[in-house]
């Protein structure tokens, strides 16, 4: 009896839980992935635990996208990477489903402006990739009605 409810409540733990492990990534990683070539728009929107319009993002973002075929989305934190597990335990606080991908890289400005030539570094951003490699980025807040526009606009 006792081994039927450690493995009941392992599979209702499992339900909580973030399908895919955080990945921990340096830029040159990050803009490999971004690169490859997809039949999928990508959606990667750049965060931090302690940025309150980010956190208001997330959950449209993900309601959004979760049962749109060929569209991935993909939170990339940018929070100090030597302390993952606040990151992951914030994902799961929020349960966060899709994808969470920490940049590793200590100097952000040098990144930053290689992914966008006149991105400041605020947060939130966005950046879509189509099937096609077009991208747009967009910084600041984005309302839920701007974000599905912004999908249907690139798909």
């Amino acid at each position: 009896m006792f081994i039927n409810i450690k493995v009941l409540l392992i599979i209702i733990g499992l339900g909580f839980n973030n399908p895919e492990p955080m990945l921990t990534l340096d830029y040159d990683d990050f803009k490999n992935k971004i690169e490859t070539k997809s039949d999928e728009l990508r959606i990667y929107n750049f965060w931090a635990t302690w940025c309150a319009p980010c956190i208001k993002e997330m959950p449209y973002f993900e309601a959004a996208v979760k049962n749109m075929e060929n569209t991935k989305l993909v939170f990339v934190s940018i929070d100090d990477a030597r302390k993952p597990e606040r990151v992951e335990a914030f994902i799961d606080k929020l349960e966060i489903m899709s994808p969470v991908w920490l940049l590793s890289e200590k100097e952000q400005k040098n990144w930053k402006r290689q992914l966008e030539k006149d991105w400041s570094g605020a947060i939130p951003a966005t950046l879509f990739v189509a099937a096609d490699g077009s991208r747009h980025f967009h910084t600041g807040l984005m309302s839920e009605e701007k974000f599905k526009e912004l999908i249907a606009a690139y798909r």
